[in-house]
């Protein structure tokens, strides 16, 4: 089996000794990630990285600097302020929890997943007053239960995740949009999963506060995290209580303002990578890229339950449309008599190929494809990951069977 591999544009073959020894300091093996992030980046975002060492003391700097923020505008549609901030996606929701939380501040977490569960705790840290809405795992947001619950009482902010990580699940972003835009509350999301290969109009659908980061569908490498701030969060936003570097306004006037001196050294290299990888997918227009995913994803998810394979979201307790179907996580449940663990270690053993188990309720009982980077949706490593993960589960399944041919 081969995967295709753009850093030296020839086939790599998976029959390598799989244990070879090799000194420590040696780089690693080659492998094709097909994971959810840290994902696949293509070979012109890591040579971006080896331009002669830029210094953040110099104009040119900034220049690419400013550029990358356009971009940034271009892909999430919006006109309002984006800030890059090194750090992970973490980092930026800290950023952003963290100067708009006080004391007594309300907010509703709005949730149906693991990373959901887990920004509403972020927001307790900070001294958040939260109310969960919990629709259970793997289950459609009810914009009627939504609606009722704004109505009925005052919030300072609603969040939500838009596509859920260990599910792939697609809430409805656009719609609760309009129920908050109806309120005095912040409208806070995160588009770790989708910004940048699932549509996300920031401005038109009332979104005040939205974190991703650049190593998902952004396609580079970790190590920013992204924010866009509305004009009405930006008046909401308060003094930092966590110290100089989770400033949000201090952010603002030193890397986009410039109007004091960053107390912090700037990631050259890395803005330099989501620069190229920005370039790339906005290149034929975000309305080209986004359709894209969507026919590889459909064609992805076809392919694979006609060999057998069962989708996480097959197994709510109402079916799914499949536009609840996130084109960028492909999360699937094993057969019965694969584990987990056996399986990914196959797969990565004797093709080269790694995919991300799953996390909460759903760990060890599924696996996750990231379908997000260039890389990851091109052909033939879409082919050549559908092959493996069939040759994989035939070794391993309790009772064997001939795997499914993929789409041609």
């Amino acid at each position: 089996m081969h995967y295709y591999k753009e850093d030296d544009m020839s086939a790599v073959p998976s029959n390598e000794p799989a244990h070879a020894p090799r000194n420590p300091y040696d780089t690693p093996r080659k492998m094709l990630n097909m994971s959810t992030g840290p994902v696949e980046v293509s070979r012109r975002v890591l040579e971006a990285q080896l331009t002669p060492m830029l210094t953040p003391h110099h104009d040119d700097f900034w220049a690419l600097h400013d550029e990358t923020l356009g971009l940034l505008k271009m892909a999430l549609r919006t006109r309002e302020r984006v800030l890059l901030m090194h750090g992970s996606i973490r980092s930026g929701i800290d950023l952003a929890l963290g100067n708009l939380i006080g004391p007594g501040t309300r907010m509703l977490m709005i949730q149906n997943g693991f990373w959901g569960t887990l920004v509403g705790q972020w927001a307790q840290l900070h001294g958040a007053v939260v109310q969960t809405l919990d629709h259970g795992p793997l289950e459609a947001l009810e914009l009627d239960r939504i609606r009722d619950k704004l109505r009925a009482e005052r919030f300072d902010i609603v969040a939500v995740v838009h596509v859920e990580t260990n599910s792939g699940i697609v809430n409805p972003i656009e719609a609760i949009g309009k129920l908050v835009a109806q309120t005095d509350a912040l409208y806070f999301v995160d588009t770790a999963c989708s910004a940048g290969a699932i549509p996300v109009e920031t401005d038109r659908w009332h979104i005040d506060v939205q974190t991703t980061g650049s190593h998902k569908c952004l396609a580079s490498i970790p190590g920013l995290a992204v924010l866009t701030v509305s004009d009405k969060a930006w008046g909401r936003m308060k003094s930092a209580r966590m110290g100089a570097y989770f400033d949000f306004r201090r952010w603002w006037q030193s890397t986009v303002e410039r109007s004091v001196t960053p107390p912090f050294t700037q990631p050259t290299t890395l803005v330099l990578a989501l620069r190229q990888a920005l370039l790339e997918i906005t290149e034929g227009g975000m309305e080209n890229w986004w359709a894209r995913h969507a026919a590889v994803g459909t064609r992805f998810m076809d392919d694979m339950r006609a060999a057998g394979f069962r989708m996480l979201l097959d197994e709510a307790s109402t079916p799914h449309p499949r536009h609840a179907f996130s084109d960028t996580v492909i999360a699937m449940t094993y057969p019965e008599g694969v584990a987990d663990a056996a399986f990914r270690h196959t797969l990565l053993e004797d093709s080269g190929i790694f995919v991300i188990g799953n996390v909460g309720a759903y760990a060890g009982r599924s696996f996750r494809v990231g379908l997000m980077s260039p890389p990851q949706l091109d052909e033939r490593n879409l082919q050549a990951t559908m092959a493996a993960i069939q040759a994989a589960t035939l070794s391993l399944a309790a009772a064997p069977r001939a795997p499914s041919p993929v789409h041609p």
